[in-house]
């Protein structure tokens, strides 16, 4: 299982698709705690350590580039997968730049866990990437 022992924060605001997200990273051994917007998310992050966050990008509060931005200044070393409906590329705003990877939530769920191994390890290296990895389909 490539989530054993390690903590995911996932947030999203539309709790059908957050529940059924932390089912299937709990299955790959995740321990799956969730957020339903960024401002949420930040709370979170300031009680307990995570290994990766995959976040939603439309949210109320605080949306997902905006804790990007914030969780890249209190915790750069935690990678962030931005988990969303919408078309993203290079030309987008810097905080988009600074997730580790953008993932389309219409790909196949494996391409979202391919992407969080890579987190996974990233963050167990202690050498921290933020820079944009790339696009996901």
């Amino acid at each position: 299982m490539i989530g054993e022992g390690k903590r995911v924060l996932v947030v999203d605001d539309m709790e059908t698709k957050r529940l059924l997200l932390a089912e299937v990273l709990g299955q790959e051994g995740f321990t799956v705690v969730q957020a339903c917007d960024g401002a949420q998310a930040l709370r979170e992050m300031h009680q307990r350590h995570f290994d990766v966050v995959v976040t939603d990008d439309h949210m109320p509060c605080l949306d997902g580039l905006g804790l990007i931005r914030q969780s890249q200044i209190a915790w750069p070393e935690v990678p962030v997968i931005l988990f969303s409906g919408i078309e993203r590329d290079k030309k987008n705003p810097p905080e988009a730049r600074k997730a580790f990877a953008w993932v389309r939530k219409s790909s196949d769920p494996g391409v979202l866990l391919s992407m969080l191994a890579l987190a996974v390890e990233q963050s167990g290296s202690g050498n921290p990437n933020t820079q944009w990895s790339g696009l996901v389909a």
